[in-house]
């Protein structure tokens, strides 16, 4: 049942994805899966075995947690999500994209269906739940989330790895 396709990078990939984040997004739905030790298979291309990646205990560093009640640094959750690869927006409206709005952080995780926002009361976080881009109302509440890369930084050259590695061999 948990079958992903991993576009190779290539070429057209870093200069315009033509399709919006939609290749973007089927790779770090695969970094997802696999950071999270659940079973997959994995559609690729040979070019995909080939592409160089930071490692994924590298990559595993960078996920972050969030849960009700938690104190956190607000202005440097922000500065995290940008290093992630988010994009900041005045609103939000499609994945990959976050927004700021007094101690309220929406943002649209580039592997979900609907994106979450998180409430501080000061600096401890108040509420973490779904909501409609559309209707702006609250769908599920949630106890925590887990923040993944929307991103799979390709400005980092130091380390890279195949993609091959993300894998055990006996596997």
């Amino acid at each position: 049942n948990q079958v992903y396709l991993y576009p190779a990078k290539d070429l057209l990939f870093y200069q315009a994805d033509l399709r919006g984040k939609s290749l973007l997004q089927k790779r770090m739905e695969v970094f997802q899966t696999r950071m999270e030790d659940r079973e997959m298979t994995v559609v690729t291309t040979f070019d995909g075995f080939m592409d160089a990646l930071i490692p994924l205990e590298e990559l595993k560093k960078r996920v972050i947690s969030l849960k009700t009640g938690q104190t956190v640094d607000f202005e440097q959750l922000i500065r995290d999500i940008a290093l992630l690869g988010y994009e900041r927006e005045e609103q939000i409206e499609m994945p990959g994209q976050f927004a700021v709005r007094g101690g309220i952080l929406d943002m649209y995780p580039l592997t979900e269906e609907v994106p979450i926002r998180v409430e501080l009361w000061g600096d401890e976080i108040d509420s973490i739940r779904t909501f409609d881009v559309e209707s702006q109302r609250s769908i599920e509440n949630l106890e925590a989330f887990v923040i993944y890369p929307a991103s799979d930084f390709p400005e980092e050259e130091r380390n890279r790895v195949s993609f091959l590695d993300y894998f055990n061999p006996e596997d």
